[in-house]
Formats: structure tokens, sequence, C-alpha cells
């Protein structure tokens, strides 16, 4: 999937796109039991729903909120139904003699011919929003009663919806419930959580199947919606509701009570649980979003959030960004906000809900063009603020101007929030190639070959390693200029701690620089996170960072030594997939025709023997002269060293240190970088 400011998750078959339409049961069931295997033991059971509140702040008013309507839904409680392992069967046995005293009449006994010829699943469904339909009135008729200057009962802050048919929109998820947020949309961007409903009670727990069915809906909230802290689903399986509350890579799930009775017979004790399990239903339903699932106010009045940071983490002074969503582009009844961003789009993307995560909201600063990155990164990874920290302290271009960047949230279960704001660069090359003719081609190519390397030569000069220059990591704006972008992945070359930094200080001033040690672990100080962990973590990730379509090919079979000879080697993929003819895919050309890692290695391996064989496979045969002499330049300086083809070595041998052709760089890289790269030390020796 192309597209500009796409993540580092690029998909190679449909098992990894978008959920979408084309997925069949089989493919839901894969991506299913990805996201359990994720989640792996991280799943922990909060059985005291009073643990849960108090993680959230707000154990407080939830006390209070049971203190002051120590009764409220017990009427509806007395007149619920019982379910057993089937379903619901039956409203207890008492009389409507007995019954008729009662406030609020038996909501099964008022449907039961709605209920009864439903099946059994649906049936559980249809009570639940009669049950919900009911608790909105009866607060809606207390609170009416209440004198002025009373305390309201608060009020649900959802809307439901039954999905049981129908799916919710942007998504092919058919969820038996969704709560919304009172916007004027009903699509997955407002959905506030959701409820799934199974007839047997589990009390072990949902079976595997459901579990990846929670999962699933966990992971597209979190995925769709970039203020989420934690998505919210609630399983209810027979007479028993359970809230799963699902964060980066862990899952809380949390026992609200039952709502139905269990037994044949009424007994007051199992209204009173019931009524408690309505209470702290109705308690989560009407917290304020940002308490509930997401880091910022979600407004119901003005279709819109904001959020602000206090802080700058590089000056440590008092500045301050907000930043104003808005599902239109009308910010009427948002009164003293400063919008330095309003968002128009989201750019659309995939990703894993464990691991990095980012969300891309583009709009406009001021007034020019610019994209939001919103970033979950594990707090042992770099920040990607920290590496445009880093970048800054020298020249390096092609790379985006950063308007602000910080955290937003710092340690949330292992995960920090950052944000990046930085102007919009454009199409991936290959989008802005698709219109052009082969000889504005033939003359575009090789100029963006050299702003690409000078870009990557200055960085691993500054101490930043890209790691995942891929086709929607590269982009070109109007004026044809390129831009790499998305640094999440990028791996800072020298940790070190300060003796480390002062033993190299006298090379670094050697060529008048400011030692790189030292000036990585100020970045990290300022960022707030520990150097040499992050450094050691990053090595550790070499193998696996990055896209693997564009992966170099000792690093698609795992090499652990990884460095700019690499992402040099990408950006030789990214070229030959920009440059394609139009009607053909990635798919119809061997060079990019994905089953695994090491076959694409070994495949690849094959291709670089010769010219001919090279150009053929990857479908770019028929190009013009001088974008033919570009690739092939390209494939002596990579796989050439001596004028003669690397050995099998290449991607067998994880020891194996490549050699360069140095002969074939002035061909196609910049002049600069050449130099950069020569005095490299010891990434290319």
């Amino acid at each position: 999937m192309d597209g500009t400011f796409q993540t580092s998750t690029e998909s190679q078959n449909k098992a990894d796109l978008p959920p979408g339409e084309w997925e069949t049961d089989d493919v839901r069931d894969k991506r299913r039991q990805r996201l359990l295997k994720c989640l792996g033991d991280n799943i922990k059971k909060v059985d005291l729903f009073d643990d849960f509140v108090e993680s959230l702040g707000v154990e407080q008013r939830y006390e209070r909120f049971i203190k002051d309507w120590p009764d409220l839904f017990l009427d509806i409680a007395r007149g619920s139904p019982v379910a057993d392992g089937k379903c619901i069967v039956a409203n207890t046995r008492h009389s409507n003699i007995r019954l008729k005293n009662l406030p609020v009449t038996d909501v099964f006994k008022n449907h039961s011919g709605k209920l009864m010829g439903l099946t059994k699943e649906a049936r559980l469904v249809k009570y639940f929003i009669f049950l919900f339909n009911e608790m909105v009135d009866v607060v809606g008729v207390e609170n009416g009663h209440i004198p002025a200057g009373g305390t309201l009962i608060p009020d649900c802050r959802v809307s439901l919806k039954d999905h049981w048919i129908r799916v919710i929109q942007g998504t092919p998820h058919k969820p038996a419930i969704a709560f919304y947020h009172k916007y004027t949309t009903w699509d997955i961007h407002s959905v506030h959580a959701i409820l799934e409903a199974k007839v047997d009670p589990a009390f072990s727990g949902p079976p595997e199947d459901t579990r990846g069915q929670l999962a699933d809906y966990g992971h597209v909230l979190n995925d769709q919606q970039a203020t989420r802290t934690f998505a919210p689903v609630f399983y209810l399986h027979g007479h028993l509701l359970t809230l799963h509350a699902y964060y980066r890579d862990k899952l809380y799930v949390v026992e609200l009570g039952e709502l139905c009775f269990d037994t044949g017979r009424w007994m007051s004790d199992g209204a009173e649980d019931i009524q408690t399990c309505l209470m702290r239903f109705w308690f989560l339903l009407s917290l304020e979003s940002d308490i509930f699932g997401h880091f910022c106010n979600v407004s119901e009045e003005s279709h819109s959030f904001f959020f602000s940071q206090e802080e700058d983490v590089e000056s440590k002074g008092n500045s301050k960004i907000k930043v104003l969503y808005s599902v239109s582009k009308d910010v009427k009844g948002v009164k003293g906000v400063a919008a330095l961003f309003r968002f128009e789009e989201t750019i659309a993307h995939y990703s894993y809900m464990v691991g990095r995560h980012a969300h891309l909201l583009k709009g406009t600063y001021k007034t020019r063009a610019a994209v939001l990155k919103l970033s979950w990164t594990p707090v042992n990874r770099l920040p990607e603020g920290a590496a445009y920290a880093i970048l800054n302290k020298r020249p390096v271009e092609c790379i985006p101007e950063i308007f602000s960047k910080g955290l937003l949230i710092s340690d949330l279960n292992g995960y920090r929030l950052e944000f990046v704001l930085m102007e919009d660069c454009g199409q991936s090359m290959a989008e802005y190639l698709k219109g052009k003719t082969d000889n504005q081609k033939d003359e575009l190519a090789p100029r963006f070959v050299k702003q690409l390397t000078l870009c990557l030569a200055q960085a691993n000069d500054t101490g930043v390693l890209h790691r995942d220059i891929s086709a929607g990591n590269v982009c070109i704006k109007k004026n044809g200029k390129v831009y790499v972008i998305d640094w999440g992945c990028a791996k800072v070359i020298g940790w070190g701690t300060a003796e480390d930094a002062a033993r190299d200080a006298a090379e670094d001033a050697a060529r008048d620089a400011t030692p790189t040690q030292l000036k990585h672990i100020e970045v990290a100080e300022q960022w707030g996170f520990n150097a040499t962990t992050v450094g050691q973590v990053e090595v550790a990730k070499d193998p696996s960072t990055g896209t693997p379509l564009f992966m170099g090919i000792p690093i698609l079979t795992r090499n652990p030594i990884r460095g700019i000879l690499d992402d040099l080697e990408s950006v030789f993929y990214v070229i030959m997939d920009a440059v394609r003819p139009a009607g053909t895919k990635r798919d119809d050309v061997q060079g990019f025709k994905f089953l695994d890692s090491p076959s694409l290695a070994i495949t690849r391996w094959g291709l670089i023997q010769e010219d001919a064989v090279l150009l053929e496979e990857f479908g770019v045969k028929n190009i013009n002269p001088r974008l033919k002499e570009l690739i092939c330049a390209m494939r002596r300086f990579l796989f050439e060293p001596e004028n003669k083809v690397i050995s099998h070595r290449l991607w067998s041998d994880n020891t194996f240190v490549r050699q360069i052709n140095w002969d074939a760089a002035p061909r196609f890289m910049h002049p600069k970088a050449i130099e950069l790269l020569k005095e490299d030390n010891g990434q290319l020796k």
C-alpha cells in the first residue's frame, strides 16, 4: 500500500493489509491469532471493579455516585429475567400480581413477544438494548424530579447502535452493539466502546475464537482513533458482563457483574447484584472520554477535540502547543483555543497495536500544509522526536521541517505517546513519477537518487541510521525536492557514557565537530530515556526493523550487522519500484514477489548476478538509457566489489562484512555523499 507518510509496517500480502470486505474467515482468523500472540501473557484479570476505577482516578466519584443514588436501577433489576446456559429463558417466576406495584415494569415481560421469537444470541442482544433504553428513561425521569440546585444523576455520554447485521462504517466488523460519541457522524472514528454478546457463560473466560474477536475490536479502536490510551470492549457472556480494556500490549479484564438471574427463582439479594452491575456499567458510560479511553477531551458539541503540550522537551521551558482536531472544518463552539494545527483528513495506514504505532493527521499549521504524527512507542525504544533532535544538530538535507515535537504521555503501561508536527512532504516517489513520461523519469530519477544518497550520508555522519527506507517513506514535493520521512525506526549510532564521549572527543574535535556521544547523551536526557538501554534494544532490533519488501538481502536473512549500506540497498529497490512502467504491479514482477523474507533474499541474490537479468525480473528492462545506467551503476556499487558479484555469503553468512565498488559511486551518488561515506568510521570498511 503506497502513500504519503506510510509507516514501517508496509504490507506484503493480503493477510497484512487493512481489514476490509476482501477478508475471508481464514484471513480474519489468522489476524486474530496474531493479535492474541502479541498479547501473550500480558492478560491480567482485575476481579475488583474498585481497583479499576481507582486506576482511572475516579474512585471518589464512584463512591459518591453509589452513595447519592443507592436504589437507582433496583426496580429494573428486580424485573430481570432468568438466563441459563442456553439463553434468556423466562422472567422471574413471580406473577404479574406480585410485580404490579413495581414502578418500572419487567423489561423482559414487556418485550417478550419480540424476544422469544429470536435466536438465542439475538435475543440476548435485543434484551440488552431494551435494558439500556430503560436505564436511559429512568435517569431522565429521576433527573426531572430533582429540584433546582440538587445533584443530578450523571447522564450517559454515548448513543447505542445495534450492529448485529450492519458493519461499523469504515470497518468489516459486525459486533453486537457499538456505543458512539454524540457526533453527527456514525463511523469507527466516533465509536467509544463495543459490546459483544455470546450465550454460554464461560466462567474461566471466553474461548480462544471469542478472545480473538474481542482483541480484533480492541485493535480497530486503538488503530483508528489517534487519542486512545486504551480501547474498552464489553463482553456479555450469558448473564455475566465484563469489561476488556485493551492497552497497547496489555489486556485488563474487569468483572462488572450479572445482568440476569442465573437461577429459576427470584431472590432479593440477586436483584441487588444485578443492580450493582447496572450501576457500574452506567457509571463507566457517564465518564468523560478523557478519563475513559482518550487522553484528551472529546467534545459532544463542536465535533472536535484538542490537547495541549505544556512543556517543550528541548528547551524545558513553558512553550505550549494546542492542537485542534475536528471531524469537519467547522470549529464553532471551541472558545479560547489557539489552533496551531487544523485537522482535515486522516492519512490511511495500517499497523498492529503492539509495538510502534503511528497515527497520521493531515491538515494545516497556520497557513502551511502540515502533518501531525502521534506515535505510541515502547519506552525502551528511540522516540522519533529524539532522532530529529540529533539530525538537526548538523545540516541534513531532505528531511522534513519540524514545527513542534514533544511528549504527551511519558509512560502508560510501558508506552510513551509523542507528537511530531511537521511540514507536508508531498507524494511518494512512485506516485509522483506515475504521471511522468519516460523522458521525464530519465531526467528526474538520477537527481532524486543524488538527493537521497546525500541525505542518508549526512544522517549517518550525524549518527543516525534510518533503517526503514521504503516506497512510502521517500516523498517528493511539487517542486521536485526529495524528502526522507518516518525516522521512527531510526537507530542512533554511537550511544555511550560520558567517559566514552570524553575518549572520542579528540577525534570529533579534529574535524571541528560536536562530540557525537556527548551530543546523544544530552538528547537522551532531554527526552527522558536511558541512552544505554535504548541503544542496546535498537541494536537487538536491527534484523527485524523496517519494511521487508524493501530490506537489503542480508537483513532479510536477519544479519545482525546493519549499516548505511543496507539503507542504500533499500534506495536501490525504491528506485526500481518507482520507475516501473504503469500498468504493472509489484506482484507482477519477480523481484517484488514476497513469500517470506529468506525466500526473497535468495531470489534477489540470483537477480543481481547480471544487469540484464536484474532489469528483466524487476520489470524495468524497457527504461531509457540514462535511467538504465543509473540502476546498473547502483547494482555494481552494492554487489560487485572488485568487479565480481558478491558470493552467496551475502545471504547465508551472518558474519559476512560486505564491501562496495567505489568506482561506480560517481555515476549515481552525490559527490558530498561519497566524501562523507569514505570518511565514515568503520561503517563501510
